[in-house]
């Protein structure tokens, strides 16, 4: 059997991709003040990694204009795709948290994924303030909840179907051992050092050098640094038996570190022999974050709607189907019911349905063309579209975002007040 054909490792572009995509976003939205990305740079693997980018507004943006900005960066973004094939994998996604400098220094919208973002360009002074408070804080049930959260959803043997390449072109051939060391081994591993160590570590090369000296078989992390540093070029491992062999070596390195760490987990009764799904429903039983979860809502959808129009464009090197897809089998449940819901728990401290939730905010938080609007957004997905036409489909929906995101600001800004008002924290 011939082995795969690979697509030797390309020069690293992401120095430049970052300032120019910084730059020309910024003459379109000047309250765009900083970006930042996910990681630390060295993580950043030419040819397979997307870069997972933060934007930091500046205070004076106002609750009408996120609209306008999200069009304004979902152009910008197309613009660069369509002028770079190369960079097709790169711009997988709009920003995903974009937050104004008040937020992220404000303890209520505190989010444990502050501490893995890089600064790469911005106003020194203000970025070395957000890095004096990061420093400051103590770890908390937050972080470790966070990072409880995320192991719980990877410690899973390897689904081969789950995570496909797109937008790939000649690395395709690399992506299966990407998309296990990196996409699915990586994030579990990075919170069970976090946890282990009660701090949040920021690289993924970072973590896996810290777990090779905190967890047993330490053989298994050399594995994948060999394989990371020859560029994915390990023939071996992309057939049968040698694929299932590293696939059950993953996932049984998981479950010893995740014994190790035991005596450092505080927020729920963890067991030896938890799986997954245990963990899962443990959680979903402790008290949950609920500031968390509704400034997840509330905040961090502000782009979205720039994202599915991106997606929803014709872009000859640009593969969306499966990304609009994801986005509508996911929006919904993230920025209306679990946004209403945890509303519900700060506003009235009672576990009720987001239908129940936007009823009852009626008169009391939003007037009634608010309520049609949130209503209008959370009303679409329900629609039946031919998947034929699915980026157009996917413009309806974009077209019920910027109303719902004004709204979302205004319930945001309540959802603070009512938090201040009752000591939440």
């Amino acid at each position: 059997m011939s082995g795969p054909i690979f697509a030797p490792k390309p020069k690293n572009i992401f120095p430049v991709h970052i300032r120019e995509y910084f730059e020309r976003s910024h003459d379109a939205c000047p309250q765009i003040e900083a970006i930042t990305g996910k990681w630390n740079f060295e993580d950043l693997i030419p040819g397979m990694s997307d870069f997972d980018a933060r934007f930091i507004f500046s205070d004076r943006t106002a609750p009408d204009e996120w609209p306008v900005i999200s069009r304004e960066v979902g152009r910008v973004h197309g613009e660069i795709c369509r002028e770079h094939p190369d960079r097709a994998r790169i711009l997988e996604h709009l920003p995903g948290i974009n937050l104004m400098w008040g937020e992220i220094t404000d303890p209520l919208s505190y989010y444990p994924e502050f501490h893995q973002w890089t600064a790469y360009h911005g106003p020194v002074n203000r970025l070395h303030v957000f890095d004096a408070y990061l420093a400051a804080r103590p770890w908390d049930e937050s972080d470790e909840l966070f990072n409880l959260k995320k192991f719980a959803t990877y410690f899973t043997p390897y689904d081969r179907a789950i995570d496909p390449p797109i937008n790939m072109h000649e690395f395709e051939s690399k992506y299966p051992l990407h998309s296990r060391l990196m996409h699915y081994f990586c994030p579990p591993v990075q919170s069970l050092v976090c946890l282990k160590l009660k701090r949040m570590v920021r690289g993924k090369m970072d973590a896996f050098r810290l777990a090779r000296e905190l967890f047993p078989n330490p053989g298994v992390i050399d594995l994948v640094f060999d394989i990371l540093d020859s560029h994915y070029e390990a023939p071996a491992y992309y057939y049968e038996p040698k694929i299932s062999e590293l696939e059950d070596m993953l996932f049984s390195y998981l479950k010893e570190a995740y014994r190790t760490v035991l005596p450092d987990i505080t927020v729920i009764e963890a067991a030896p022999d938890d799986t997954s799904k245990e963990l899962r429903a443990k959680l979903g039983r402790s008290t949950k974050n609920v500031l968390e979860q509704f400034f997840d809502g509330a905040k961090f959808c502000r782009l979205m709607m720039g994202r599915i129009r991106f997606y929803a464009e014709d872009i000859p090197h640009f593969d969306s189907g499966w990304l609009i897809r994801h986005e509508l089998g996911r929006d919904r449940k993230m920025f209306y019911e679990v946004t209403f819901s945890a509303f519900a728990r700060i506003a009235w401290n009672e576990d009720m349905s987001p239908d129940d939730a936007l009823e009852r905010c009626r008169g009391e938080f939003l007037d009634g063309g608010e309520i049609r609007t949130v209503r209008a957004y959370a009303d679409v997905f329900s629609k039946t579209y031919d998947p034929a036409h699915i980026k157009r489909f996917a413009i309806e929906v974009a077209e019920t975002m910027g109303p719902f995101q004004v709204v979302m600001e205004k319930l945001g800004t309540v959802g603070r007040l009512l938090a201040l008002e009752k000591g939440l924290s």
